[in-house]
């Protein structure tokens, strides 16, 4: 290999910004955190910073990226999961029949 050969990654590129809110529907510092932790590669090109598109693809497959519910284009987790809605829903009910039962 001769000094003016560089190692390029095969693949699309997205910018940081690109990363944050069309893929992974975060804050571009979580970007920095991932990268910072090591969790996401990123490849200098002189002052512009990028990031691999397959490595972006597995990091949401790591992190589990939920689609937008909100009108605001963000990854919205539901405030409570369907098991933890049907047991307080159970839970509700059973003490209202014992309330009525024995009251």
């Amino acid at each position: 290999m001769h000094d003016t050969d560089i190692l390029v990654p095969k693949g699309p590129f997205v910018t940081r910004k690109e990363a944050a809110e069309i893929h992974l529907r975060c804050h571009v510092k979580t970007i920095d955190r991932y990268v910072a932790a090591g969790r996401l590669p990123k490849y200098k090109f002189g002052r512009k910073t990028l990031f691999l598109l397959a490595d972006v693809l597995a990091l949401i497959k790591c992190v589990g990226v939920l689609p937008p519910t909100s009108g605001r284009g963000r990854a919205c987790a539901p405030f409570l999961s369907l098991d933890m809605v049907t047991f307080i829903a159970l839970s509700v009910a059973t003490l209202w029949i014992t309330f009525f039962l024995f009251h």
